[in-house]
Formats: structure tokens, C-alpha cells, sequence
């Protein structure tokens, strides 16, 4: 097969080799929820992303996460807001059937965020957390970002949280600022704030990550990450 379709696949399953990769090369340590300041990483994050769907989210509204892996975000939202329209999507076929045993409530999708099966203007909020930054071509950005743009409701929300530095560590991602956003989402209006103390900082906190982690947070380059909301324009 040649083409733009077997440009496509090649890249999907570039994607799926890079995850697979980081649990058979042991990287998965990094993201052991024992160590102190990793945990507050992720509890400071999964506030801000709850928080953030619980102010957009309108009644009897939908929800769609992108990159949803076993889709631990929809049980922090339906525990924060009540029951909710919650659908997932991942392209690892091993996340989607743990989602699937782990939260029946909810839909989940097997595939890529570039191509989504549902309607135009189906879901009121989008979340795309770290998702961006592990997409390798700009062609496959910009197509993810059309498709955000294409189920979303006019005046809808997408919920961001991404890396904001380059890793040196882990070429497999690249950052995503604020100039990157705008280009991807023109017209959209872009609230983001910095947050999440540099991983590898956080990571050694230990036992003084209580007193340690906000105040060097405080530092602005060693803010790690954005977070916030865009809002799709509710004309064209």
C-alpha cells in the first residue's frame, strides 16, 4: 500500500509502538504513583482537568477524551458532577478493553482522534491531555485539530493539559505552546496558565514533597506543563 492512507497507518502505528515501547523498556517507572511528588503531579492535574470540565460542561452535556487510555478521567468527573455522556477514545486496543471492563457506563472507542466516528458537533467538551505533544508530524496535528473542531458544539470547550518544554529524555514528545496552540485552533479563544513542577525535579522530592513542591512550582520555568480551555467561536 502507498500513499497518503499508508503514510497515515505508518505513522498510527509508529504511535502504538512508542507506548507499547515505554511499558517493555521499563519507562512506566517514572510514573509510579508511590513517589511522593509524582502523586502530587498527578493529583494537582486531575484537579485542574475536573475542575475545568465541571465549569464548562452545560446540563445534560457530553464529554469526549482524547487519548483516554483505561479512562481514569471519566470516573474523577462523574464522582465531581454526577452522571454524565462520557465517551472515550484510544488507539491501543489494550486500553480501550480495560475502559470497557473498568467503566461500563461510559463509550469507548478503539482509533484515532484524526478520525473520529460520531457527528458533527456531537460533544460539548473535548479533553486532549498530553495528547498533542505525542503526535510525530504536523499533518497529524492539524487533522486532529480539525476533527475537534468538527464533532465539538459551536461555543464548546476544549479542555488542554500538555507539556510545554521539549524532553530531552524522551524524543517521542515535543512541547506544545501557546503560539502552536493558536495556529492549530485560529479564532478559538485561548485561556492557559502554566502549572506541574518539572518531572524530573518533582520526582525527587521525596519525603519533603509537602513542604518542597508548591513554592518551587511557584518558578515559572519550572512550570512543566499548560492547562486550561479553548473555546470554539459559536459562528463560523
Amino acid at each position: 500500500m502507498t500513499g497518503p492512507h499508508a503514510d497515515r497507518e505508518a505513522t498510527l502505528d509508529s504511535i502504538r509502538r512508542t507506548y507499547r515501547s515505554y511499558r517493555e523498556a521499563g519507562r512506566d517507572r517514572l510514573w509510579d504513583p508511590t513517589n511522593p511528588g509524582y502523586a502530587r503531579m498527578i493529583r494537582d492535574r486531575d484537579h485542574a482537568l475536573v475542575e475545568l470540565i465541571r465549569h464548562s460542561l452545560p446540563v445534560g452535556g457530553s464529554v469526549l477524551d482524547l487519548g483516554c487510555g483505561q479512562g481514569h478521567l471519566a470516573d474523577l468527573v462523574r464522582g465531581d458532577v454526577g452522571d454524565l455522556s462520557w465517551t472515550g477514545v484510544d488507539l491501543l486496543p489494550e486500553s480501550i478493553a480495560d475502559a470497557r471492563r473498568l467503566r461500563p457506563w461510559a463509550t469507548w472507542i478503539e482509533g484515532s482522534a484524526d478520525q473520529l466516528p460520531v457527528a458533527d458537533r456531537t460533544f460539548d467538551i473535548v479533553v486532549a491531555s498530553t495528547l498533542f505533544s505525542s503526535l510525530p508530524t504536523s499533518d497529524l496535528e492539524r487533522a486532529v485539530a480539525a476533527e475537534i473542531a468538527r464533532v465539538m458544539a459551536p461555543g464548546g470547550w476544549l479542555v488542554w493539559y500538555d507539556v510545554r518544554y521539549n524532553s530531552p529524555r524522551n524524543l517521542a514528545v515535543h512541547a506544545m505552546d501557546r503560539r502552536r496552540l493558536a495556529s492549530l485552533f485560529p479564532g478559538w479563544y485561548i485561556g492557559t496558565c502554566s502549572m506541574t513542577l518539572l518531572p524530573p525535579v518533582a520526582r525527587r522530592l521525596g519525603r519533603w514533597t509537602g513542604l518542597a513542591y508548591r513554592p518551587l512550582e511557584l518558578i515559572p520555568t519550572l512550570r512543566s506543563h499548560l492547562v486550561g480551555r479553548l473555546q470554539r467561536p459559536r459562528s463560523p
